[in-house]
């Protein structure tokens, strides 16, 4: 009976060691990372150049646009100019109601892309 005893308190023991080992080889994890991923390339690109302008710093072909009938009820919330290839652009949010879309015009006020 010692002997039982001594076999089932020796295995026991080998187990306790042998898991203790074990939670300690382990890395410790770590929690998820909270950063928000960089843009795209091609965003990075586009937003390096492009400052925020006053709605009436926008040339006044685009002011004239913005006015006409493509663009009725839609208020003026925020523009922008940006360089790109040696060309000037204009980034214009616009909003109406609970509707905003993004209109980007050439400098001679010709609506290049239009983004809901």
């Amino acid at each position: 009976m010692k002997k039982l005893l001594f076999a089932i308190a020796f295995m026991t023991a080998g187990s306790a060691a042998v898991l203790a080992q074990d939670s300690t080889s382990i890395a410790p994890q770590t929690p998820p990372s909270t950063e928000v991923a960089p843009p795209a390339a091609d965003d990075q690109s586009q937003d390096q150049d492009k400052q925020t302008i006053a709605t009436s710093e926008l040339p006044a072909n685009i002011q004239t646009a913005l006015q006409g009938q493509d663009y009725s009820g839609w208020t003026v919330a925020s523009a922008s100019k940006m360089d790109k290839d040696g060309k000037t652009f204009y980034a214009v949010e616009l909003s109406k109601g609970s509707e905003k879309k993004t209109v980007k015009f050439d400098a001679d006020g010709n609506a290049v892309k239009e983004k809901e």
